[in-house]
């Protein structure tokens, strides 16, 4: 690899579900085989026009659910990423999964493959939470994939979870921490349930998130990001791109990509998207270019080890009294999120 070459990450959407979850606002196809072919065929074309003179150390297959993307499929694409793409020798090659889906053959196959991370949609390990979240699913899904996950030597595993489900107390919560400690899990995704039709008390969303938060802390994980927490030297090598503006790919219907200091996000319909790449075409629906300042503090501010004062030079008053209420910390010059005020997030970046 020569050296000073820029380094860039890799997302793949993969639209296809079984069946869509109510509270996933990705964009999602319902599962046809012709149709899954022909996508992987699209998606090569778009990996071979975005080729440049650059390395990838990270690459993530999201989803939808790309657990149910066929071997024969996967393979083709893999290969003529890792055949027509300078890679980092140390790389993390990451794909989501359905509980469902697993199976000792499947993950023989991602670790011949190169797929070196999994991200398991457990989402909860309570029948009851995973009934209301009308998941296929069930909690023995989720422990057979652990089980087989560990007899095929993964090593790097993250664990989503969904908190604020009318369900949820703190036994229920301790209840999940137990499974995290039985599997050795090194990183975990915790994201509250929002923009649905059940109406939780704030209170109750807080104390849930909080003791959630607290119980991970007590048991090795620390919080790296608002919604996720990691065992030292497991943080999310390629998601730590989107928040820290380093240059990543996004291919497949509905990705969203940043490259040169331009935001853009690939067209959504499969119509749309297959007549771009048919003409030679980017299929970009749309671009942004923000101020470099702007995004460093949209994004930054999600780390809890925060930024530099410096990004805030135009937002000098906002910042001094963000400041004065405790919602943000300047430390030595670094600008972070109070970690008791972090709920209010979203709150304070429309500020700027």
């Amino acid at each position: 690899m020569e050296e000073g070459k820029v380094v860039k990450g890799l997302y793949i959407h993969f639209p296809f579900c079984k069946r869509f979850c109510f509270y996933c606002h990705f964009v999602k196809y319902s599962h046809d085989k012709n149709l899954e072919k022909k996508y992987i065929e699209y998606l090569i074309k778009e990996l071979e026009i975005r080729r440049g003179d650059f390395v990838l150390d990270s690459i993530y297959f999201g989803g939808g659910s790309p657990s149910i993307i066929s071997m024969e499929n996967l393979e083709i694409l893999v290969d003529f990423i890792f055949k027509n793409y300078e890679i980092k020798d140390k790389y993390e090659f990451t794909i989501e999964i359905n509980p469902e889906d697993s199976s000792l053959s499947l993950f023989e196959f991602y670790k011949k493959i190169g797929i070196n991370r999994i991200s398991l949609g457990t989402q909860s390990f309570n029948e009851e939470d995973l009934r209301f979240l009308k998941r296929i699913h069930s909690l023995k899904d989720n422990l057979n994939s652990l089980k087989i996950l560990e007899r095929t030597g993964f090593s790097n595993i993250n664990i989503d979870f969904i908190i604020g489900l009318p369900s949820q107390n703190h036994k229920s919560i301790d209840n999940s921490i137990k499974y995290l400690k039985d599997f050795r899990i090194n990183h975990v995704s915790a994201y509250i349930l929002e923009d649905v039709d059940i109406c939780q008390e704030e209170r109750f969303l807080e104390d849930i998130y909080f003791y959630m938060r607290n119980r991970l802390i007590e048991n090795g994980f620390y919080q790296y990001e608002v919604s996720n927490f990691s065992k030292k030297g497991f943080e999310s090598k390629h998601n730590l791109k989107y928040w820290t503006n380093k240059d990543y790919l996004g291919v497949g219907i509905s990705s969203s990509g940043f490259e040169n200091g331009i935001d853009y996000k690939n067209h959504e319909d499969f119509n749309r998207y297959f007549e771009k790449l048919d003409n030679g075409e980017f299929p970009v629906l749309e671009t942004n270019e923000y101020d470099k300042n702007y995004r460093a503090i949209i994004t930054g501010l999600r780390l809890l080890r925060g930024i530099d004062v410096g990004f805030f030079k135009d937002y000098e008053n906002i910042l001094r009294d963000l400041i004065s209420n405790n919602v943000l910390i300047n430390i030595s010059n670094n600008i972070t999120i109070n970690p008791d005020k972090i709920l209010l997030l979203n709150e304070i970046l429309s500020r700027f």
